[in-house]
């Protein structure tokens, strides 16, 4: 496993955006000139969702250090099952981006011995088939894995609405805080459906413990299990999502990931 990271001086910030579906900026942030500022949480109505959040972007890591963030590799090792518990499909995914002066992302995999590549820039949104172009667009996978990799920072984009519902406990036993999380994809286009989630933070540490979502007509309930405590920004080590109903019964495990070979590069 290689985890490594590295710190460069900073360069001249560009005025130019660079477009993410809409979704990325220069320091990654959505929408450009309508993100809500990465200084402050003045766009938080709910105080308890200002604390939890508070307490959970420090436990990642910290805002200041996902801003200076200007490269970011990993491998996705992802698994789906079927109700059975038998393999549905594997593979890698090596995903490398870069935010800062332009945005754009590269995602490639080989599945039932097909290669494919995704190319995001700041023009264009390419997914190559066994190096032919396919008529796919790929931008809401692209913006998908990184709101999934860039959480809990991701909760501050423009135009998601933070509910505080109060404190569960998961099945591990864990006691959470609840933040429900509503988007609208009509007025804000750095979103990319209109599902409502529920987001689970450790109330003692501050963990980004997990989510539920419905994508009609099931649910999804994603327990994030460990992190790397070993880098400058504490992303995903290992994570299972389980089909469930509304009240997080498991059905069974849809699928496993497993992320590895970070590689950071900080801004100073």
């Amino acid at each position: 496993m290689n985890l490594k990271y590295s710190k460069i001086t900073r360069p001249i910030k560009y005025s130019l955006i660079s477009l993410f579906g809409a979704l990325v900026l220069a320091c990654h942030t959505p929408e450009g000139n309508k993100q809500v500022g990465w200084d402050h949480y003045s766009q938080i109505q709910d105080t308890s969702v200002k604390k939890i959040l508070l307490k959970a972007i420090s436990r990642a890591g910290g805002l200041n250090k996902w801003k200076k963030l200007k490269k970011l590799t990993y491998q996705k090792h992802g698994t789906l099952f079927l109700p059975d518990g038998s393999v549905e499909s594997a593979n890698i995914q090596l995903h490398q981006y870069t935010f800062d002066p332009y945005f754009s992302a590269e995602i490639t995999w080989r599945e039932n011995n097909n290669d494919y590549r995704i190319l995001y820039r700041s023009d264009s949104a390419q997914q190559f088939e066994n190096g032919i172009l396919s008529d796919k667009d790929p931008s809401q996978s692209v913006m998908s894995a990184l709101y999934v990799i860039g959480m809990p920072f991701k909760l501050l984009d423009e135009g998601v609405k933070l509910t505080f519902l109060g404190h569960d406990t998961l099945r591990n036993g864990q006691s959470v805080d609840v933040i429900k999380a509503s988007y609208d994809p009509i007025n804000n286009q750095n979103h990319s459906t209109q599902e409502d989630w529920y987001y689970y933070f450790n109330r003692k540490t501050g963990d980004f413990s997990g989510a539920l979502v419905y994508h009609p007509p099931t649910y999804a309930y994603i327990e994030n299990i460990t992190f790397k405590d070993d880098l400058p920004i504490r992303f995903f080590d290992h994570r299972q999502s389980f089909r469930t109903d509304a009240h997080r019964n498991i059905e069974f495990l849809r699928a496993e990931f497993y992320y590895t070979d970070y590689e950071l590069v900080l801004a100073n």
